[in-house]
């Protein structure tokens, strides 16, 4: 064999186009190039549950070449792929998006490269290459060579096993005029009907989703008939030619993703979190108490501020971010002592999306002056509205905070204890106070002014006297 089939993926679907949205239970409108498709069904079926995306202009596309890249990552996803394998291809950079998921599909045994040690990740996926990547993933057996197509002898002889089983469990189907078109390049439309043909038989223990199987549509003379599904996957977005689309064939693929996922200090209603992107957009997220019982939300959940079961999270938000770059942000609304899981997901600028990245902390215990609530009420360009309560109704405690631009190092305890920032400096105005001791038990609601819009700014709190103090909390705005 020419080409080693542990790994002839395409899976990410021009993932943002087909892992749109996921957790939509609302009917989507219909978009006009899918009306009247063969797989208008199916593809309509997945975009009503937010599993499918679509262009700016309002298209999806569905004809579109899918590439190697983009089936890889899709099957990884549907499939329960996470673990990793070493990987030198050649064109296939650490840097590059679909790195970590070939590496996944080299792992599950599915996937390997060409003879001069290349991917071509952005190359158009063939109908032969999927159907080999089925019987690879779906561990079909490929003994039999006999095809009953009449285009049976372009079919490559390292493909024949793979072709013949696959259209014998009707995962790959064939055309109306009895040829099977080896060689012609998946579309976005077939691909979502073979990928969800293939879950139905995927092996026990993978796993990723498990669609209900449904009547096969009846496919017209350029494509693979689609069985309606109800796929629940966490979605993984992303690919080039803009919009929530994501790629097609060929081209440069931008595939969205977090890495340093971290925090740098969690006080015991609040929480520092950094992350740095690949791509220039927004970073979402949403924090709940976290259980090993309990599913990440899909990205359209985080996006929403939702969790897997669909109620709202104790704090989410959303930051814009800078390709490369990392981010910090705040995460509050959370009870001292208590395990929290952050769910992170990124959009790019065209609307597409990354996977849903956990992050576990756990808060810092309680003592009677700990400060039990942290907040933002309202931001502005130059002023904004932040809120602290601390402790149980009884003797007031001195309850203190400091105002410092985010790109400033961190003031110590005693620092912000006297009103100063970390060079000793004493603040003044709203950006340090308050004047006068506040009363435990009770929200009090400090107005920030003479901020600078646009700018990233750290609010430090802290109760007690005397060298005894309550953990810090850091509340992180931006002003607009």
């Amino acid at each position: 064999m020419k080409k080693t089939w542990r790994g002839l993926m395409a899976g990410l679907l021009g993932i943002s186009m087909l892992l749109g949205s996921l957790g939509s239970v609302s009917a989507a409108a219909t978009p006009k190039d899918i009306q009247g498709h063969w797989a208008q069904k199916q593809l309509q079926s997945w975009l009503d549950k937010g599993y499918l995306g679509g262009y700016p202009d309002g298209t999806v596309k569905p004809n579109k070449a899918i590439t190697r890249g983009e089936y890889v990552a899709l099957i990884n996803r549907l499939f329960g792929f996470t673990e990793t394998a070493t990987i030198s291809f050649k064109d296939v950079k650490s840097t590059n998006w679909v790195y970590s998921e070939v590496a996944k599909a080299v792992k599950a045994g599915y996937i390997g490269g060409y003879e001069n040690n290349t991917f071509r990740a952005n190359n158009p996926l063939t109908r032969q290459e999927a159907a080999v990547i089925a019987a690879k993933v779906l561990k079909l057996s490929t003994s039999s060579t006999t095809l009953k197509f009449k285009d049976s002898a372009q079919v490559a002889a390292w493909a024949k096993g793979a072709v013949v089983a696959a259209a014998d469990k009707k995962i790959i189907n064939g055309y109306p005029d009895g040829t099977f078109g080896p060689k012609k390049s998946l579309t976005r439309a077939e691909a979502v009907g073979i990928i969800s043909n293939s879950v139905v038989y995927k092996p026990s223990g993978t796993g990723g989703v498990t669609p209900t199987p449904a009547p096969t549509a009846t496919p017209a003379p350029t494509a693979t008939p689609v069985p309606s599904t109800s796929p629940t996957a966490t979605p993984v977005t992303g690919g080039s030619g803009g919009g929530t689309g994501g790629g097609g064939g060929g081209g440069s693929v931008t595939f969205p993703s977090v890495s340093n996922v971290t925090y740098g200090h969690v006080g015991s209603v609040t929480a520092d979190v950094y992350v740095t992107p690949s791509v220039t957009g927004a970073v979402y997220y949403v924090v709940a108490p976290y259980s090993m019982n309990v599913a990440a939300p899909t990205a359209a959940q985080v996006k929403d501020g939702l969790t897997s079961a669909g109620t709202a999270g104790v704090h989410s938000g959303k930051t814009a971010v800078t390709a490369n770059t990392s981010v910090a942000f705040s995460v509050y609304g959370l009870n001292a002592d208590t395990e929290y899981a952050a769910y992170i997901v990124l959009a790019d600028a065209s609307g597409n999306w990354s996977g849903v990245t956990t992050l576990r902390l756990k808060t810092a215990p309680s003592t009677t002056t700990s400060l039990t609530q942290v907040g933002v009420d309202s931001i502005g360009t130059v002023t904004a509205a932040v809120y602290a309560k601390y402790g149980q109704p009884g003797a007031p405690t001195p309850l203190k905070y400091v105002v410092v631009k985010a790109t400033e190092a961190d003031p110590t305890v005693q620092q912000i204890s006297e009103g100063k920032n970390s060079a000793g400096v004493v603040l003044t105005g709203t950006f340090a106070g308050p004047n006068s001791t506040v009363s435990p038990g009770v929200k009090h609601t400090f107005t920030l002014t003479g901020l600078i819009s646009n700018t990233a700014y750290k609010v430090f709190f802290i109760t007690g006297s005397n060298g005894n103090f309550s953990p810090v909390e850091i509340l992180r705005i931006q002003t607009k």
